[in-house]
């Protein structure tokens, strides 16, 4: 075999690089570029994201109230060096208190039926007592002794919501319409 005609055979010939791309790869390099690009986003979005939250739990945990920063933290005696002392210290203490005086506590949840003059809702207070209820009369602040048409009837507190259904169910078979009302 000659060499002029292993130049000529195709097969032995050195392939030549295609110095167009396809369509299809342009596509495929700006997808690529693109996915990168998207992650890369994320990650900083992600990292971003986590020191801010970082740094708002470490603040809070720092933070000391205006009220309890002014209160007065009552000193206690200190304890005797053979005890060691289990529980928070007092100025633990006083934060927490003053926490919790800004937790209102939960509403008291009642059952109300309108009342029909002192006789009558005195009566039916013993019956709805008589079946294991905890009723009472109310009146209106505006309303005197002598004149008891703003009085009303509470039946509760009851404990959750849960409580307070079951018993409206049943004062409603027994044909006593009572509405939920909150103090």
């Amino acid at each position: 075999m000659s060499t002029s005609h292993c130049a000529a055979d195709p097969g032995l010939a050195e392939p030549q690089p295609d110095l167009v791309a396809s369509p299809s790869e342009v596509a495929s390099r700006h997808l690529k570029g693109l996915l990168i690009g998207f992650g890369a986003t994320v990650t900083i979005g992600l990292a971003l994201a986590s020191w801010y939250v970082g740094v708002r739990i470490v603040d809070a945990n720092e933070t000391v109230p205006v009220s309890a920063a002014a209160a007065p933290v009552s000193q206690t005696p200190a304890a005797p060096s053979a005890q060691t002392a289990v529980g928070p210290s007092p100025q633990e203490q006083a934060m927490a208190e003053a926490y919790w005086h800004k937790v209102p506590p939960p509403p008291d949840l009642y059952l109300q039926v309108a009342g029909l003059g002192s006789y009558k809702d005195s009566s039916f207070v013993k019956g709805l007592e008589a079946k294991g209820y905890r009723a009472h009369v109310v009146m209106s602040a505006n309303e005197s002794t002598a004149n008891q048409q703003g009085s009303r009837i509470l039946i509760g507190p009851f404990v959750g919501r849960s409580s307070l259904e079951a018993a409206a169910r049943k004062l409603q078979s027994a044909g006593v319409l009572a509405i939920e009302t909150v103090y």
